[in-house]
C-alpha cells in the first residue's frame, strides 16, 4: 500500500473511531494533521509540501498528550501513516527531517511501537539476498544518516546489509546494462555512511581476526576497483576514496591506519597489499593519474590527525605520513592533473589546513622546524602557490586564498616555537606583491594574508600606491571582491591596532580623523569619480565597511560633498543612503531636504536614482513614509517613467518596491492598531497615514495604467509595467509556491478589503485587463512577456467570456501576419488564452473552428487546433509560397506551439495522465511529422534546381542558387503582365519567402528541442509506452541534420542549435540506451561526413555544419566523463593534421579546412572550456603549423582557432585597453598550467629568431607562425619571475627579432619583451638595449635598429607604468639615448627610426638630465623649420613615416610648451600654425582637440588667439572639408574650455564677415553632417553677445528649426542643441528683460524649438538641450559645470516643464506663443486611422517606424492641455491674442462634434470585440482619440469663453459648449468601457510653478 492510501485509509479509520469512541476533539485534532499530511502527499510544489508538513508538526504538537491516552492500537495507524510517507521521501532531505520531527514527536509517547513498526518497514527493504535498487540504497542512505531509529535499526541487522551491498555490486559488475552512474554512486555513498556512522560496529570486521571478514573484503574490492578503474565517473571515484578513508579511520592505533595508507598509496604500482585483517585487491591495474588525487583528497578529509601524523613505517620514528609521503606525491599531483586543477589544489589545501592541525605532533616527532627557510618544502608550497594564484579554473583563487593564509599561519606558529624574530618571509610576499601589475587579481590573496602578520602600518608605508590600485581594481568589476576583501581586512587591522595597548578609550572622531589620513583623499575621489562603476563600487565595498568600522568618517566625508556639481551630488546622496543603511536613521533637516529635492530632478540619471534609494529605502520595512517623501515621490516618477536606460528602469522598480512594501507594512500595523482599540467610535476617521498610503497606491495604479496605453513609447511602457509588477507583488495576497520571498503577509487580506472599501485597489478590473492585453500586441518581446506574466502570475483564473473570445480572435489573425513580431505577439496571445479561458469557453471557440474536443484535457485539443492550423498553412505554402508567405506563414503557428506546449504548466501536467497518454503520443508524432514535412519543403524551395547527389547530401545551396529559387518563385506567383523591377535591393516578396523560411526553420528547431527537453524526463504511466517513440525521436534528429547540414543563415542555425542542444542533452542523459545513442550516431555521421571528400565549394559551406558537433559534444553531461568529446578532439586533430592531397583545390571545400573550423567552433562554445583544457597544446601545435600551410582556407581557419585558443587560454578582455597587465595571466601561470606549451612558442620562436636578419640571395625568409606567436606572448601581464626561470628562455630570440624585415613582427616583438622580462631586469635590460645603439660612422641594420628602438619604447613605457626603476637607472638610460640623438636628426635617413628615437625621447623627457629636452627640442624644431613650406600635402619626395614623423614631432613640441609654461614655447607652436606645412597644422589641431588632461592655459590661450585671428582667412580660403573641420572643431574645444575672454570685438568686421560666411555655409545645407554640425556651433559662438542685427538672427533661428526636424541627422540635432546654449540662452534672457516684439517672438521660436528636441529620440541632444532649460529655467550664467552654489543641471523632462511655464509666465503676450503650443498637437485623423485598422489587405514585412520613435504626442497632448487652459485664461483680456485662438477654432473645431460621434458609433458596434482589442494595441488609433479629446476640450473651453462674452464662434461651427462637452462625456464613457483610456492621468496638469505637483487621480 502506497502512503497516499495509507493517508486516506487512516482518515476514514479515525472519522469512524471519532464518532464511535466519544473522543471526538482528539480525533478532530488528528484528522487536521491527516489533512495536512494529505496534502503533502498529494502536493507537487516543494515550498507547498514543507509549509503542510510544518503545520502538521504544530498540529500534532497540540493534541499530542490526547494522543497518549488513546489505545496502542487507536495510535498505530498514524504511526505507520508517517513512516509511510517518511520511506517515500528519501529523495528530499527537507521533506524527510520534517517527517522526522514528527516520527520523534510520536517516539515520545511509546518509542517500541515507532520501532516495532519502522522496523517492519526496513525489513521489506532486506526480506531476500538480492541486489538493491537504487531507490531501496537511497532509502537506507537516509535513514541511517538523519533518523535515529533507522541508523539503530541497520546497527542491529549490518551483516545483512553487508551482505546485500556485495550482492549489488557483483550485479554490477557482471550486468553491464544495469550498472548506471547513478547506482553505482548511491552504493558508494551508502557504504561511506556506514563506515563514518558506525565505527564500532565496522572496527573488528576489519582490524580483528575473529571478525566475519568476507563481505567487507568484497565491498573493499569494489571500492578498490571503482577508484582505480577509468569505468566510473569521477564524482563516483572521488566518493570511494573518501569511503576508503573513512574505513581506514577505523583504525584502533594510528600505526595501523598509517600503513595501510602506504598500502594504498603503493596500490598502483605494488599490485597488492593489506587493509588490516582485508586484502587488498591486485592488478593489473591501467592508472590514470586520477587514484592518486582520489586517494590523497579522502586521506586530507578523513583521516584522524593521529594517522596522518604517524609514520608509515612502525621501525622509522622519525617519518610523517603527511610529509614524507603526501607531500611529494602532492607535488606530482599538481604537475600531471592540469585537468582536474579544481580537485588539485582542493588536496594543496586540505593538506596545509591538515599540516596546521599536526603542528604539535610533526615538531615532537621531528624536533625541527617544517619550514625552513630556504627549504625545499617551504619553496615548493610557495612557488605552487605563486604559480596558481592566476588560475582561471572557477573556484581554484578560493583555495588559494585560504592557503596563502594557512601557510603564513604555520609559518608564524613556527616562528613562535623556534624564536625566529626576523621573519623574512612576510617582506618577500609583500615585495612580490607590490611588483605585480594590480590587474593581477591573485595578488590580494597574499596580501590579505600577510596583514595581520606585519600590520596595517607597515603594508601602507612600504605599499603606498595600495589606495590607488585599490580603486584601480574598483574601476574592474571582477577585481571588486578582492579589493573589498583587502580594505575591509585592513581596517578591521587599524581598529584592532588603534583601540589596543595605549590607544585604550580613543574617542571615534579620533579614530575617524587617523582613518582619514589614510584614506579620506582616495576615498573622496572615487566617489566623485567621472567612472560611474567606480562610484558604484566604492559605495557598495568601501564605504559600508568604512561608516561600520570607523561611524565619525561620516562627518568628515559629508564636510568634503558640499558642491553643486554632479559629483559632489552623487557623492553626496550615496553617503547619506550608505549611512542611513549602516545606522537605521538619518536625521534630515530642511536644507538636506531642499538639496535632495535638487538631486530628485537632476540632469543624470545616477544622481536621480540615488535620491530616489534615499527616498524610499529603510532598514525597517514598516516604517511610513512621510508625507513629504510621498509628495516627492508624486513629483518625481511621472517625470522619470520614458528614461531611456534599462539599469534606471530596473533600479526604480527596485526602489518603488521599497516603498511600497514599507506602506503596505506600515499600514498593516496602523489598520492592526486601529481595529485593536476598542474605544475608538466606529464613526472617527481612519488614520492619516493609512488613508495616505493606499491613497499612494491607487494614484501609482492609475498612472500605470495610463502609461500603458499604445500612445506611449517603449520606455515608458516598460517602467510602467515594471511598476505594476511591483504594485500587484507587493499590495496583493496572491502566494507563489515559486517564489522564496516576496510573499505577502498573512492578514495582507484585511488591508485589502479596507482599501476596497474605500473604492480603491481594483487591479483587476475589466480596463486594466484589457490594457494589459494591449500590451500583448507591442511589437517588443519585453512589454510582451512582462505583461503576459503579469496576467498569468496575478489576474484572476479565468477572462471573462468576451475578452477570451477577442483575444483568440486577435491571436488567429495576427499568427497569420508575415510581420515577425505580430506573430510573436499573436503566439503570446495564443498562450495567454489557453492559461486564462474556462474550458467551456476555449470548448465554443474550437468548436467554431470545427476542432473536436477531448473531455478532461483541453490542452490537447487547444494544440490539435494549432496543429490543425499548421497542416493548413504548409499546404498552403506548398502550392504558392509567395501567396502563404504573405497571408498563411508557417513561423507564426509553430511559434504559438512552442509556447503552448513548453510555457504552460498545465500542459505538461495533461501529458502526465494514464487516460490521455495515447492521444498525446499520436499528437507529437503528426506534430513531427509535419514539422519534418515544413522543414522539407522550406529547405528545398531554396535549393536550386540541379538534384544533388549522394556524396553532396550535406552541401548547403549557395547564396545564388537560393536567389534564383525564390526568383523562380516569385515570377510563379506574378501576374504574367507585370513587370520585374531591376533593383539591387531585395525585393518585397524576396524579404517575404526568405523571412517565412529563415524564421520558420529557427522556431521548428526551438520547439522539438524544447519538446525532448521537456517530455522525455516525463516517465510514462505504468505499463504505457513512451510520449516519444524512438522512430519519432529519429525523425526529429534527421530534421535537425537537414537544418544544421543545409542551412546558410545564421539566425535559423543559432535558434536551432540551441534547441538541439536541448534535444541531445535530453538524450544523452535518458536511461534508455537507445535514446542514448542517437547522438553518438549523428555525430559518427558527422565524422565520416567532414573526412569524406568533399566536391562541394566553399561558397556551399551550411553555416550550421560545425554547430552540429558543438551541440552534440554540449549535451554531455559536465560532471562526467566526457567520450564523445574525447572520440571527437582526436578525430579532428587527425584529420586536420593531415597533409594536403596532390591535387587539392583552393575553391574546393577541404576536409582539413572543415575540421579547423569545427574545433574553432568547440573552442568558442562557453560550455566546453574547462572540458578542452588537455587538448589547447595539441591544437596550438596545428594551428602554428596550417600557418605554413599553401592553402588560404587552411590558413585563414587557423587564424580563427589561434584567436578563440588565445581568448580560452588567457581569458576574455575585461577592459578595452589593450596595454600589458590588464588581462590575462603571467608567463609562470600559463606555462604552469600548460608546461608543454612553452616549449613549442620557445621553438618556434627560435626557429624564427634564426631566420631572420638580412636576405640571403636577395630573398627574406619568412616564417608564418611568427605573428601570432609573438600576439601571444604579447597578451600575457608583466612576469614575476624570479625563481623557476620559466620565462627567461625567451629573452634573447626576441632580442634577436628587432631585426625581422616586417615592420609588423618587430613592434609585436617589442610588445612580447615586455610580459617576458621580469620588473626588477627592466632596468638592466634598458641598459643594454641602449648600449647597442650605434652612432653615425657604425654600420648597422636600418630593421635592427628600428626593432631595438621599439623594445627600448615598450619595456620603459611598462616600467615607468610600474615606477620600477631606480634614479641612478633612469639617468643612465637618459644620458645612453642622449648620446644617440643623431638618431631623430636628417643625419638619420629613415623617418621610421626617428620616428622610434622621438616616442622613446617622449617618454624620458624631464626625467633625466635637465639639457636632454632642450636638445630635443631644438633637433626637433629645427626638422620641422626644414620641412616643406606650407602648401599641398604630400608634394615632396613620398617617405614611409615622414608625416608620421612630423606629426609626432608637433605633438612632442605641444606636450613641452605645456610642461614648460613659456611664452615663447607657446608662440613657436602658434607660428607653426599659421605658415607651418598642413600636416603640421593638422597635428596641432589634432592634438588640441584630443589631449584632454594636463592643459597649458598659456598655450590654450595662445592657441585660441591664432585661431580667432586666422578663422576668416581659413574659411575664406580653405576648401579642404577635413582641415576645415579640425579647425573648427579645435576653435570650439578651446572657445568651451574659457581660456581668455573673445579676443575679437564680436561686431567688428572681422568677425561679421566670418559670421556671414559660416550662416551662408550653414543655410546651403551642402555639407557634411559633421561639419555643418562645427560650423553651426562655431557660428552660435559667434552670436554670443552683442549681435543686434535681427536678419542674421532671423537666418539663424531659421537653420535652428530647419536642423532641429527628427529627419536631421543625430549629429546635426545636437549641434542645434549645442547652437541653443551657447547663444539662445542669451538671447532668451535678453528677450525677458526687452518689450521689443520681434526679439520676444524669436525667444519664443527658440524655447519652441528646444520644446522639439526635449522629446528627441536621441538621448545626447535631449541632455544637450536640457542645459539650455535649466539655463533659461535656473536663470544660471552658461557654464557646463554648476558653480559651487548653484542648482544642478535639469532633468528633460523637468526642463520641459520648466519651459512651458516660462512661456506662460513671461511669454504669454506674444501671439506666437499659442501657435508654438498648439502645432505640438497631432494632427491626426481618427476616420483614416479606424479605416486602416480595418483593412484586411496585403500587410507588408515591415512596417514603417516614426521618425522619432521617442515622442509621445499623445502624452504630450494631455500634458500641453492645463497650459494652454491657462494660456486662454491669460489671454482672454488680449484683443490680439484673441484672434488668435480665433482663428485655430475656426480651422480645427467644425469638424469635432462629427469625429465624437465617429467614435462613439465605431466603439459602441457590437460583435467588432477582436476588432476593438485591435484598436487598442494600434498606436495611431490611440494617438488620433487623444488628439481629438484634446482638442475637444479647447475648443470646449474656447466656445465657453465667447459664450460668456455673448460673441458668436465662427459660421462653421454650429454647436454650443455644453453640447461639446456633452459629446466629449459620453465619447469617453464608451472608450472607458472599453479600456481606452487617456494617454497619461491629468497630474501633469497640475504642476506648480516650481515643479510641485498636486496630485489628483483622474480616473476614480
Amino acid at each position: 500500500m502506497g502512503a497516499e492510501e495509507e493517508v486516506l485509509q487512516c482518515c476514514a479509520l479515525y472519522t469512524a473511531m471519532g464518532q464511535r469512541e466519544g473522543l471526538g476533539e482528539v480525533f478532530q485534532g488528528l484528522l487536521l494533521v491527516l489533512e495536512k499530511l494529505k496534502q503533502f502527499a498529494s502536493g507537487s510544489v516543494k515550498r507547498c509540501k514543507d509549509k503542510n508538513l510544518e503545520e502538521a508538526y504544530q498540529l500534532l504538537s497540540s493534541v499530542s498528550k490526547g494522543l497518549w491516552a488513546l489505545d496502542r492500537s487507536h495510535v498505530l495507524p498514524l504511526v505507520r501513516c508517517v513512516l509511510a510517507l517518511q520511506m517515500e521521501t528519501t529523495n528530499s532531505s527537507s521533506s524527510f527531517l520534517r517527517l522526522e520531527k514528527l516520527v520523534a514527536k510520536l517516539s515520545e509517547g511509546d518509542e517500541s511501537l515507532v520501532s516495532e513498526q519502522l522496523g517492519q518497514f526496513m525489513g521489506s527493504l532486506d526480506e531476500r539476498i538480492e541486489a538493491l535498487s537504487p531507490s531501496s540504497l537511497q532509502t537506507v542512505c537516509m535513514f541511517v544518516e538523519e533518523s535515529t531509529l533507522g541508523r539503530s535499526y541497520w546497527q542491529n541487522n549490518l551483516m545483512l546489509l553487508l551482505k546485500r551491498i556485495v550482492v549489488t555490486f557483483d550485479v554490477m559488475s557482471q550486468d553491464q546494462m544495469s550498472r548506471n552512474e547513478e547506482w553505482c554512486y548511491i552504493t558508494v555513498k551508502t557504504c561511506l555512511q556506514l563506515f563514518k556512522l558506525m565505527p564500532k560496529e565496522v572496527s573488528p570486521l576489519v582490524w580483528e581476526e575473529t571478525g566475519e571478514h568476507e563481505p567487507l573484503q568484497s565491498i573493499l574490492g569494489s571500492l578498490v576497483h571503482i577508484i582505480m578503474g577509468k569505468a566510473a565517473c569521477r564524482d563516483t571515484r572521488m566518493l570511494a576514496g573518501t569511503a576508503v578513508s573513512m574505513l581506514v579511520n577505523t583504525a584502533p592505533e594510528p600505526h595501523k591506519g598509517a600503513a595501510t595508507v602506504w598500502e594504498l598509496y603503493q596500490l598502483p604500482n605494488a599490485g597488492e597489499g593489506h587493509f588490516g585483517m582485508l586484502s587488498l585487491p591486485s592488478g593489473p591495474w591501467n592508472p590514470d593519474g586520477l587514484e592518486r588525487l582520489v586517494l590523497m583528497r579522502g586521506f586530507l578529509a578523513c583521516c584522524r590527525r593521529e594517522i596522518l601524523s604517524c609514520s608509515p613505517d612502525s621501525t622509522q620514528q622519525q617519518g610523517c605520513l603527511l610529509l614524507d609521503v603526501l607531500f611529494p606525491a602532492l607535488l606530482i599531483l599538481m604537475e600531471e592533473q592540469k585537468d582536474c586543477l579544481y580537485y588539485c589544489f582542493q588536496v594543496f589545501s586540505l593538506w596545509l589546513q591538515r599540516l596546521r592541525e599536526s603542528l604539535h605532533e610533526i615538531w615532537k616527532m621531528k624536533q625541527n622546524r617544517v619550514l625552513a627557510e630556504k627549504s625545499r618544502l617551504l619553496q615548493g608550497l610557495t612557488q605552487c602557490l605563486w604559480n596558481n594564484a592566476e588560475s582561471l579554473v572557477e573556484g581554484v583563487s578560493d583555495f588559494v586564498h585560504t592557503s596563502f593564509q594557512h601557510l603564513l599561519e604555520i609559518y608564524s606558529l613556527e616562528c613562535d616555537r623556534f624564536d625566529d624574530t626576523e621573519r623574512p618571509l612576510y617582506g618577500q610576499f609583500l615585495q612580490k606583491v607590490i611588483l605585480m601589475p594590480w590587474q593581477a587579481r591573485g595578488r590580494y590573496f597574499p596580501l590579505c594574508a600577510i596583514l595581520p602578520y606585519l600590520g596595517p602600518e607597515t603594508v601602507l608605508d612600504t605599499y603606498r600606491d595600495l589606495p590607488q590600485h585599490l580603486l584601480n581594481c574598483l574601476s574592474t568589476n571582477h577585481l571588486c571582491p578582492v579589493a573589498s576583501d583587502v580594505y575591509k581586512a585592513i581596517l578591521r587591522q587599524q581598529r584592532k591596532v588603534w583601540t589596543e595597548g595605549p590607544w585604550v578609550g580613543v574617542s571615534e572622531e579620533e579614530l575617524a580623523h587617523k582613518w582619514a589620513l589614510r584614506w579620506l583623499p582616495a576615498l573622496s575621489r572615487a566617489l566623485t569619480s567621472p567612472s560611474s562603476s567606480l562610484q558604484s563600487n566604492t559605495s557598495n565595498y568601501l564605504l559600508v565597511w568604512t561608516l561600520r568600522l570607523f561611524p565619525a568618517a561620516y562627518a568628515l566625508l559629508a564636510e568634503g560633498f558640499q558642491g553643486g556639481d554632479p559629483a559632489q551630488l552623487q557623492a553626496w546622496v550615496t553617503l547619506l543612503n550608505v549611512q542611513k543603511a549602516v545606522t537605521g536613521a538619518l536625521p534630515v533637516g530642511q536644507e538636506t531636504l531642499e538639496r535632495l529635492s535638487s538631486c530628485l530632478f537632476a540632469k543624470e540619471d545616477n544622481v536621480r536614482l540615488a535620491a530616489l534609494s534615499l527616498l524610499c529605502a529603510s532598514p525597517r520595512t514598516n516604517q511610513a513614509l512621510s508625507e513629504t517623501e510621498l509628495q516627492l515621490l508624486k513629483e518625481f516618477l511621472p517625470l522619470n517613467l520614458n528614461c531611456d536606460s534599462s539599469s534606471f528602469r530596473q533600479f526604480l522598480q527596485a526602489s518603488v518596491r521599497k516603498a511600497l512594501g514599507r506602506l503596505r507594512d506600515s499600514s498593516l500595523a496602523t489598520l492592526r492598531q486601529h481595529t485593536k482599540s476598542k474605544a475608538c467610535p466606529a464613526e472617527e476617521d481612519p488614520p492619516r497615514p493609512l488613508v495616505q498610503a493606499v491613497d499612494f497606491v491607487e494614484w501609482l495604479l492609475q498612472l500605470c495604467i495610463s502609461s500603458l496605453a499604445s500612445g506611449s513609447n517603449y520606455q515608458r511602457r516598460k517602467s510602467a509595467l515594471l511598476l505594476l509588477a511591483a504594485i500587484l507583488e507587493t499590495s496583493t495576497d496572491s502566494w507563489s509556491p515559486e517564489r522564496k520571498k516576496g510573499q505577502p503577509p498573512r492578514n495582507m487580506g484585511a488591508l485589502l478589503s479596507w482599501a476596497r472599501s474605500k473604492g480603491c485597489w481594483d487591479f483587476f478590473s475589466k480596463r486594466n485587463t484589457l490594457t494589459l492585453l494591449s500590451c500583448l500586441q507591442d511589437g517588443t518581446n519585453e512589454i510582451r512577456e512582462l505583461a503576459s506574466e503579469l496576467l498569468v502570475s496575478h489576474f484572476p483564473a479565468a477572462f471573462p467570456e468576451s475578452i477570451a473570445v477577442a483575444a483568440f480572435e486577435r491571436a488567429a489573425e495576427a499568427l497569420s501576419s508575415p510581420r515577425v513580431p505580430e506573430a510573436e505577439a499573436g503566439a503570446v496571445l495564443m498562450k495567454t488564452v489557453l492559461q486564462k479561458s474556462e474550458s467551456c469557453t476555449l470548448k465554443g471557440l474550437l468548436a467554431e473552428a470545427n476542432q473536436e474536443w477531448a473531455e478532461g484535457c483541453r490542452c490537447l485539443s487547444f494544440v490539435t487546433y494549432l496543429l490543425g492550423v499548421l497542416r493548413v498553412h504548409v499546404s498552403r505554402a506548398r502550392r504558392d509560397l509567395l501567396q502563404a508567405a504573405r497571408s498563411a506563414p508557417i513561423h507564426g503557428v509553430v511559434l504559438a506551439l512552442r509556447r503552448c506546449l513548453l510555457e504552460v504548466p498545465e500542459v505538461a501536467a495533461a501529458m502526465s495522465k494514464a487516460q490521455h497518454v495515447q492521444r498525446w503520443r499520436v499528437f507529437l508524432s503528426r506534430l513531427v511529422e509535419s514539422l519534418s514535412d515544413a522543414v522539407q519543403l522550406l529547405l528545398g524551395t531554396l535549393q536550386s534546381k540541379q538534384t544533388p547527389s549522394c556524396g553532396q547530401e550535406a552541401t548547403a545551396p549557395s547564396f545564388a542558387d537560393m536567389g534564383n529559387a525564390i526568383g523562380s518563385l516569385i515570377r510563379l506567383g506574378k501576374d504574367p503582365a507585370q513587370e520585374d523591377e531591376d533593383s539591387v535591393l531585395l525585393s518585397e516578396e524576396h524579404g517575404l519567402i526568405l523571412t517565412c523560411c529563415w524564421v520558420s526553420v529557427k522556431e521548428i528547431g526551438l520547439l522539438l528541442g524544447g519538446l525532448a527537453e521537456k517530455i522525455l524526463p516525463l516517465a510514462p504511466p505504468v505499463g504505457s509506452e513512451p510520449l516519444l517513440p524512438l522512430a519519432v525521436v529519429k525523425t526529429a534528429s534527421k530534421v535537425f541534420q537537414e537544418i544544421l547540414l543545409k542551412c546558410r543563415h545564421w539566425g535559423a542555425v543559432e535558434g536551432c542549435s540551441t534547441g538541439f542542444t536541448k534535444f541531445c542533452a535530453s538524450l544523452l542523459s535518458h536511461p534508455n540506451p537507445e535514446l542514448q545513442d542517437v547522438p553518438k550516431t549523428i555525430l559518427d555521421q558527422g565524422l565520416v561526413l567532414l573526412s569524406s571528400p568533399r566536391s562541394s565549394s566553399v561558397t556551399r559551406r551550411a553555416a550550421g555544419f560545425p554547430m552540429l558537433f558543438l551541440c552534440i559534444l554540449l549535451g554531455e553531461d559536465s560532471s562526467k566523463s566526457r567520450p564523445l568529446l574525447a572520440h571527437c578532439c582526436r578525430t579532428l586533430l587527425a584529420l586536420a593534421g593531415r597533409p594536403l592531397s596532390q591535387d587539392w583545390n583552393q575553391t574546393l571545400d577541404l576536409p582539413q579546412v572543415s575540421a579547423v573550423h569545427v574545433l574553432q567552433t568547440l573552442v568558442r562554445g562557453s560550455g566546453l572550456g574547462t572540458a578542452l583544457r588537455q587538448y589547447m597544446t595539441p591544437m596550438m601545435i596545428l594551428v602554428l603549423k596550417a600557418l605554413d600551410s599553401p592553402s588560404w582556407g587552411m590558413r585563414n581557419a587557423a587564424i580563427q582557432l589561434f584567436g578563440a585558443l588565445t581568448v580560452r587560454l588567457l581569458g576574455q578582455n575585461q577592459t578595452r585597453d589593450n596595454s600589458h597587465g590588464h588581462d590575462g595571466v603571467s608567463p609562470e601561470a600559463i606555462f604552469s598550467h600548460y608546461p608543454q606549451l612553452k616549449g613549442i612558442l620557445l621553438g618556434e620562436l627560435s626557429l624564427a629568431a634564426g631566420a631572420s636578419g638580412e636576405p640571403q640571395g636577395g630573398k627574406f625568409h619568412l616564417y608564418p607562425s611568427l605573428y601570432a606567436v609573438l600576439t601571444f606572448l604579447a597578451k600575457l601581464q608583466p612576469s614575476t619571475d624570479f625563481q623557476d626561470g620559466s620565462s627567461g628562455g625567451f629573452l634573447e630570440p626576441l632580442i634577436r627579432l628587432a631585426g625581422n624585415p616586417i615592420y609588423a613582427a618587430r613592434a609585436m616583438a617589442a610588445q612580447a619583451l615586455v610580459p617576458l622580462v621580469p620588473p626588477m631586469e627592466y632596468g638592466t635590460l634598458l641598459l643594454r638595449l641602449a648600449l647597442d645603439l650605434p652612432q653615425p660612422e657604425d654600420t648597422f641594420s636600418q630593421n635592427a635598429l628600428h626593432g631595438h628602438l621599439l623594445q627600448i619604447e615598450s619595456v620603459l613605457a611598462q616600467a615607468l607604468r610600474m615606477n620600477c626603476l631606480s634614479p641612478d637607472a633612469l639617468f643612465s638610460i637618459t644620458q645612453q639615448l642622449e648620446d644617440h640623438i643623431w638618431l631623430v636628426t636628417s643625419v638619420q635617413r629613415c623617418p621610421l627610426v626617428r620616428l622610434a628615437y622621438l616616442q622613446v625621447a617622449s617618454l624620458l623627457v624631464g626625467k633625466g638630465p635637465s639639457d636632454f629636452a632642450q636638445r630635443v627640442w631644438e633637433a626637433v624644431k629645427g626638422e620641422l623649420d626644414c620641412s616643406m613650406p606650407a602648401g599641398k600635402a604630400g608634394s615632396s619626395l613620398i617617405q614611409v613615416g615622414a608625416v608620421t614623423f612630423r606629426q609626432l614631432s608637433v605633438r612632442f613640441l605641444c606636450n613641452e610648451a605645456t610642461r614648460l609654461e613659456k611664452l615663447e614655447r607657446a608662440r613657436e607652436v602658434c607660428s607653426l600654425l599659421q605658415s607651418g606645412h598642413v600636416d603640421l597644422q593638422g597635428a596641432i589641431l589634432t592634438w588640441t582637440i584630443e589631449t584632454e588632461g594636463g592643459r597649458s592655459p598659456l598655450l590654450d590661450q595662445e592657441l585660441q588667439r591664432t585661431l580667432w585671428e586666422t578663422l576668416g582667412n581659413v574659411l575664406k580660403g580653405r576648401t579642404d572639408p577635413e582641415f576645415l573641420k579640425l579647425f573648427l572643431e579645435a576653435f570650439l574645444h578651446l572657445s568651451s574650455r574659457r581660456c581668455l575672454p573673445v579676443p575679437q570685438e564680436p561686431l567688428s568686421p572681422a568677425c561679421a564677415e566670418s559670421r556671414g560666411i559660416l550662416l551662408s555655409m550653414v543655410e546651403r545645407g551642402e555639407l557634411s553632417p559633421d561639419l555643418q554640425r562645427h560650423a553651426l556651433c562655431v557660428l552660435a559662438s559667434l552670436l554670443t553677445a552683442g549681435v543686434e542685427d535681427f536678419t542674421v538672427l532671423e537666418r539663424w533661428c531659421a537653420v535652428l528649426e530647419r536642423d532641429s526636424d527628427p529627419l536631421s541627422s543625430e549629429v546635426l540635432r545636437v549641434a542645434v542643441a549645442k547652437s541653443l546654449n551657447t547663444a539662445g540662452t542669451g538671447l532668451v534672457q535678453r528677450a525677458r528683460e526687452d518689450a521689443g516684439q520681434a526679439l520676444r517672438a524669436m525667444a519664443v521660436r527658440l524655447i519652441a524649438t528646444a520644446i522639439s528636441l526635449l522629446q528627441d529620440e536621441d538621448q545626447d541632444v535631449r541632455l544637450e538641450v536640457s542645459l539650455f532649460a535649466s539655463l533659461i529655467v535656473q536663470g544660471q550664467p552658461l557654464s557646463r559645470v554648476p558653480s559651487p552654489g548653484s542648482r544642478p543641471w535639469l532633468h528633460s523632462n523637468k526642463g520641459l516643464v520648466g519651459l512651458l511655464h516660462l512661456l506662460l509666465e513671461e511669454f504669454w503676450r506674444c501671439p506666437e506663443t499659442f501657435a508654438s503650443l498648439v502645432r505640438h498637437l497631432p494632427n491626426a485623423d481618427l476616420h483614416k486611422a479606424l479605416v486602416e485598422l480595418e483593412d484586411q489587405g496585403a500587410v507588408s514585412l515591415y512596417k514603417e517606424d516614426e521618425p522619432n520613435v521617442y515622442a509621445e504626442p499623445a502624452v504630450f497632448s494631455r500634458m500641453l492641455l492645463p497650459f494652454l487652459f491657462r494660456w486662454l485664461d491669460q489671454a482672454s483680456t488680449s484683443l490680439r491674442l484673441w484672434e488668435s485662438f480665433r482663428s485655430w477654432l475656426k480651422a480645427t473645431g467644425p469638424g469635432l462634434l462629427t469625429s465624437l460621434q465617429l467614435c462613439r458609433v465605431w466603439w459602441s458596434t457590437e460583435g467588432d470585440t477582436s476588432l476593438h482589442l485591435k484598436a487598442l494595441g494600434c498606436p495611431k488609433v490611440h494617438v488620433a482619440v487623444t488628439a481629438l479629446l484634446v482638442k475637444a476640450d479647447l475648443a470646449a473651453r474656447m466656445l465657453e469663453m465667447l459664450e460668456r462674452r455673448q460673441e458668436s464662434s465662427t459660421e462653421e461651427i454650429y454647436f454650443c459648449s455644453q453640447e461639446l462637452k456633452g459629446a466629449i462625456l459620453a465619447t469617453q464613457k464608451v472608450l472607458a468601457q472599453h479600456g481606452m483610456g487617456p494617454a497619461v492621468n491629468l497630474e501633469m496638469e497640475q504642476m506648480g510653478r516650481r515643479g510641485a505637483l498636486e496630485c489628483v487621480s483622474g480616473n476614480h
